[in-house]
C-alpha cells in the first residue's frame, strides 16, 4: 500500500501480527501493521511499524503499536549492530566455567529449550490450553503434547501445566531467589512466633542437594549464564542432572530448566551435536507489574510451567490422577514462591 505525506508517496506494507505474553493466561494480542523500510545512509538501514488500528479504529481490538521499529547498521566482518525500540499501548482489560570443545553446542541445547518454553508457554492457536477440573484451579491451565513425530522432544505423551501468581516483590528478587541453587529446595523461612519452616520451590528434588558444577557465561549483564546443575541424594549418588539458562532484562527474567542424561552430556562437551536431542523445559517468566512506588518497590507477575512425560495420558486425554499431580506440583511451587517472599531477608538472596 502507499501512504501520502506532504506531497510524497511512501511505500508500506500491511502486515497481520499476533505478540504471545510469556504466560497462557494472557491473551494473545493481535493487530494491523504498516510497516516501512529504508536505506538512510550507507550501511544504515531503518524499519518503522505503526498500528493500522489508529487509522481504522476497531473497539474489539485494545492494542495499539505505537510508532516502532529498529534501526540495523552494518558493522565489520559480516556482523550488525541493531538498535530496537518498542512503544505499545495496551487495554488494562487485557492482564488477567564450563572450558570445552563443546562450549558452542552446551549453548545451542539451552537455546533450543528457551525457544521450546516460549513456545509451550503462550496463548498461541497452535496451543490447546484446557482448564484443570479442580477445586481452586481457576487460574491453571494444561495442555498436552503428542511428540510421536516430532524431532528433538521424547516420543509419547507429556502434560504442560501453568498458573500465574502475583507477588509484591521486585522481579530482581524474585529471579535472585529461584536461580539460587543454594535456595532451590531448602529455604529457612522465620515465621511471626519466630518459627523456622523448610521451604523448598523445587517439589521435584526434594531431599537432595543441588550443587552447581560448570557455567558460561551467555550475555552482558552478569545474571545471564548457562549452569550444569547436579541433584544428589544423601548417599552422594547423581539422581539427575539439569541444564538451566537464566536471563534476565529490564523488561523480564527467566528461569528455564530440564533434565538432561549424563551421557548425553558428555556427548555434547565433545563436539556432539545437540540440534535432536529430545528436551523438556520446565521454567518461569517474571515480569513487572506496574510502575516502581514512592519507595522503590513493584509486583511481579510470575508464571511457572512444567512439561512433564505422562505414559497415563494420550494426545486427546489426561488421566484424573495425572491431572492432580500436576496440579499439587505447580500450587505446592507457587504457594512456596509466595510464602518465601513474605519474608525476603530470610532468602539468603
Amino acid at each position: 500500500m502507499y501512504t501520502k505525506l506532504k506531497g510524497i508517496c511512501i511505500l508500506a506494507i500491511a502486515i497481520a501480527v499476533e505478540f504471545n505474553a510469556p504466560s497462557p493466561l494472557r491473551p494473545t494480542r493481535e493487530c494491523h501493521l504498516a510497516r516501512h523500510s529504508k536505506q538512510l545512509a550507507s550501511g544504515i538501514w531503518g524499519v518503522v511499524d505503526v498500528s493500522l488500528e489508529s487509522l481504522f479504529p476497531n473497539p474489539l481490538i485494545r492494542y495499539r503499536r505505537r510508532p516502532s521499529g529498529c534501526l540495523i547498521q552494518q558493522l565489520p566482518n559480516g556482523v550488525a549492530k541493531i538498535v530496537w525500540v518498542e512503544h505499545s499501548e495496551v487495554g488494562d482489560g487485557l492482564v488477567y566455567e564450563i572450558v570445552s570443545p563443546g562450549r558452542e553446542n552446551v549453548l545451542r541445547l539451552p537455546e533450543r529449550m528457551m525457544r521450546k518454553f516460549w513456545a509451550n508457554l503462550s496463548d498461541s492457536a497452535e496451543n490447546i490450553w484446557r482448564p484443570v477440573p479442580l477445586k481452586e484451579a481457576e487460574n491453571v491451565l494444561a495442555m498436552i503434547i503428542n511428540a510421536e513425530d516430532e524431532e528433538g522432544q521424547p516420543p509419547g505423551t507429556s502434560i504442560v501445566i501453568a498458573t500465574t501468581v502475583w507477588v509484591l516483590t521486585s522481579p530482581r528478587r524474585v529471579f535472585d531467589f529461584l536461580n539460587n541453587e543454594g535456595t532451590r529446595n531448602r529455604v529457612n523461612l522465620v515465621t511471626d512466633s519466630n518459627k523456622y519452616i523448610d521451604l523448598q520451590w523445587d517439589i521435584l528434588t526434594y531431599g537432595h542437594h543441588v550443587r552447581e558444577t560448570g557455567y558460561i557465561d551467555n550475555g552482558c549483564d552478569h545474571g545471564n549464564q548457562v549452569s550444569i546443575l547436579e541433584v544428589k541424594s544423601i548417599e552422594d549418588q547423581i539422581v539427575v542432572i539439569l541444564l538451566q539458562e537464566i536471563y534476565t532484562t529490564l523488561t523480564g527474567s527467566y528461569v528455564t530448566f530440564a533434565p538432561v542424561e549424563a551421557s548425553t552430556l558428555d556427548m555434547i562437551l565433545n563436539g556432539g551435536s545437540p540440534e535432536n536431542l529430545p528436551i523438556l523445559p520446565s521454567g518461569f517468566s517474571i515480569l513487572p507489574d506496574g510502575p516502581k512506588g514512592n519507595e522503590g518497590s513493584t509486583g511481579s507477575l510470575v508464571t511457572m510451567a512444567f512439561q512433564i512425560l505422562d505414559t497415563a495420558s494420550s494426545a486427546t486425554y489426561i488421566s484424573p490422577d495425572s491431572v492432580a499431580t500436576t496440579f499439587k506440583l505447580v500450587m505446592e511451587t507457587a504457594e512456596c514462591i509466595k510464602a518465601a517472599m513474605l519474608n525476603p531477608l530470610n532468602l539468603g538472596t
